[in-house]
């Protein structure tokens, strides 16, 4: 009684399309034969290409169901590096702004340091004056040496910025080819016995 009401059922929705259709002919080869004038050989052999047909196409849907499970993984884990990539480089970009102005502050002593420097050539030579002149060049020296390497430490963290800018390139260019891998089957069979050719290749 219940396979009858099923069967009523699939056909007042109609074929359908797809995996629907096909189990809708199922049915209907199965009540065809169960009549006493039906071509029993036939049928059989038709209901057999049916069902290989169904279940080759429950196979394909595994292996993508399969495949897209492994592809949201593997999405979820790259988020998960950039988000931590993001924050450390947050966390860079605060310690080069303070780099930077530690670097603007030195450079500005340094034009006081030459200001100073230059004042002091231009009065008589004494023992107290070279020795505060050497002094001043000794920290002007260092502070020159540590402009230089707050520079260079600048540029480095530029170059890693420019690394992440290419990384989120990359992930918006993987995400439009993942949305043009198709979710479902057509509307055609493929033949019985013929093995999957899934679109694994285009979800690497």
């Amino acid at each position: 009684m219940a396979e009858e009401a099923i069967i009523r059922k699939l056909v007042a929705d109609g074929d359908g399309t797809g995996d629907d259709r096909r189990i809708v002919q199922l049915f209907q080869l199965i009540i065809m034969l169960s009549k006493s004038n039906a071509d029993t050989k036939s049928i059989t052999h038709k209901i057999l290409i049916n069902l290989d047909q169904i279940e080759l196409s429950f196979q394909k849907q595994a292996q993508i169901s399969a495949i897209t499970e492994i592809e949201i993984a593997n999405y979820e884990q790259l988020c998960t590096e950039i988000d931590e990539m993001i924050t450390q480089n947050n966390s860079k970009m605060d310690a080069v702004k303070r780099e930077l102005a530690e670097a603007k502050q030195i450079r500005k002593n340094r034009q006081e340091y030459d200001a100073l420097a230059k004042l002091i050539k231009e009065k008589p030579s004494r023992a107290e004056t070279s020795k505060r002149l050497k002094l001043l060049q000794d920290e002007l020296e260092e502070a020159y040496a540590k402009q230089k390497m707050l520079e260079q430490r600048l540029i480095e963290k530029r170059k890693n910025m420019y690394t992440l800018a290419v990384l989120l390139d990359n992930l918006e260019e993987m995400n439009k080819e993942a949305e043009d891998v198709p979710m479902s089957e057509g509307d055609d069979a493929s033949p019985a016995g013929a093995v999957p050719s899934s679109s694994a290749g285009s979800l690497k």
